[in-house]
């Protein structure tokens, strides 16, 4: 006869997702240190990325120069604040992060707002500076814009060259690259991986997925980046922004969920380090 004492695994699966157990009194950084973390650290994401990926469709680089620099960034982010607020930078990852059990619910709300405004700010500066090239005007500034945007259909990376990847496409690529990085989040989260590994695996695997996703979709993969750059375009990446929040966290959200019912089974570390996501 089983032990009345051991927990029924579906049940804990069910009661996991409404209940809170993360202690009011966490040691650490607060709320607020931990979103101006987050902020930070995505606007360095997005002036670094971004700002290399405006460069890159002014002198004609390719996806190698643009995923390098979305993954150093990245890295930077998760050395510099990994400690304060794990370094999301990415809502996707957050959702992902929370779904999995490794992160409090009560702040996936407020880091997300703080990823959005983060790279909000650092969009506006690469604006600000592609505006200020003697040979861009203020139109083709947004034409800029609108190339380092995610775009699908006839905005898509290689429509030019007749590769107008449809939405189905854009979607699938999307979710399989969010989800893919917040396995290896997850993963890098966990307490038996080394602190010193943990900002190389992430950053490097963002690196080989924007590669891979360049020539798709421009590399959506975190909604706060697709938003701040969109916010700076034409009007057409704004009305294609919903498939880059809808993707990606999809893809993280499925890949949390499995994480929680497959993934090794030890204590969530204290909120800011937990999330390592």
């Amino acid at each position: 006869m089983p032990d009345e004492t051991t927990p029924v695994e579906s049940d804990d699966f069910t009661e996991d997702l409404t209940t809170e157990t993360w202690p009011a009194d966490l040691a650490g950084p607060g709320l607020v240190a931990r979103l101006a973390a987050e902020a930070t650290g995505t606007f360095i994401l997005v002036l670094i990325g971004a700002g290399t990926a405006a460069m890159a469709a002014v002198t004609g680089r390719g996806p190698l120069d643009v995923g390098l620099a979305y993954g150093i960034a990245l890295m930077i982010g998760i050395v510099a604040w990994r400690s304060v607020s794990g370094a999301h930078f990415n809502p996707a990852v957050t959702v992902g992060a929370w779904l999995s059990g490794r992160f409090p619910g009560m702040d996936v709300v407020p880091y997300i707002l703080a990823q959005v405004v983060g790279g909000i700010l650092a969009a506006g500066i690469v604006r600000i500076g592609v505006g200020s090239l003697e040979a861009v005007t203020s139109d083709s500034a947004m034409s800029l814009m609108g190339a380092v945007s995610a775009g699908y259909g006839e905005h898509a990376p290689l429509a030019s060259s007749g590769l107008n990847f449809s939405v189905a496409v854009a979607l699938t690529v999307e979710a399989l690259a969010a989800g893919l990085l917040t396995l290896v989040v997850l993963g890098a989260a966990a307490k038996r991986t080394t602190r010193t590994v943990a900002p190389f695996a992430i950053g490097l695997t963002f690196a080989v997925l924007m590669m891979w996703a360049i020539p798709f979709t421009n590399g959506a993969l975190n909604p706060a980046r697709a938003t701040a750059t969109a916010l700076f375009s034409d009007t057409w990446a704004l009305q294609q922004l919903w498939a880059w929040w809808l993707a990606p966290v999809v893809g993280a959200a499925i890949v949390g969920l499995l994480y929680r019912i497959y993934g090794s089974v030890e204590e969530p570390e204290v909120a800011e380090e937990s999330a390592e996501a």
